[in-house]
């Protein structure tokens, strides 16, 4: 008997180690896009970087810590983008990294969502973002999410008959 508890408890030790493995961000994408009066501005930023806990199986034990560095936007447009990453959007001297930390991740029918805090410039913000999680076969994991943010809650720029408010993003990370 007292061998049996001493075996459950090392595999209900293991078994928590496995499931709650920090991984890294080793690759990925960050693109974005947000209508003008011309037409759409396409863009991206460097891929992210930063830690997730994740499995499928236990996903009320997943968090994620991920960065994007802000001076990495770009347009296709010189003039655009320095004029981004200035104190008038971005401010990426002051503030180099937009940055996301999860507090909670759950299941939803078949995707995930994480609610977390998003901080922008000197604005943080608790937000919940969607997102869509494949096992991959080295074991790691590739997980990607769209969403939409208003870019003036973050002082990113100001309201602009030119430019409209909303900003849709699309994350993807694959972790190991």
């Amino acid at each position: 008997m007292r061998f049996q508890l001493t075996l459950w408890i090392v595999l209900a030790t293991f078994a928590g180690q496995v499931s709650a493995q920090t991984s890294k961000i080793v690759s990925g994408s960050t693109k974005f896009s947000v209508k003008f009066i011309l037409g759409t501005c396409n863009g991206t930023f460097d891929a992210p970087r930063g830690e997730a806990v994740f499995n499928e199986k236990n996903p009320e034990n997943a968090s994620f810590d991920v960065r994007i560095a802000a001076n990495t936007f770009k347009t296709n447009n010189n003039t655009r983008d320095k004029d981004m990453k200035s104190d008038k959007y971005f401010w990426v001297e002051k503030y180099p990294d937009i940055h996301f930390k999860s507090s909670k991740v759950e299941k939803k029918g078949d995707k995930y969502q994480a609610t977390g805090t998003l901080t922008m410039r000197d604005v943080s913000r608790t937000v919940t973002l969607p997102f869509d999680a494949k096992k991959n076969n080295d074991g790691g994991y590739s997980l990607t999410s769209t969403f939409d943010i208003n870019r003036l809650d973050y002082k990113i720029g100001e309201k602009d008959w030119k430019l409209k408010d909303i900003v849709t993003v699309n994350l993807q990370a694959t972790i190991k």
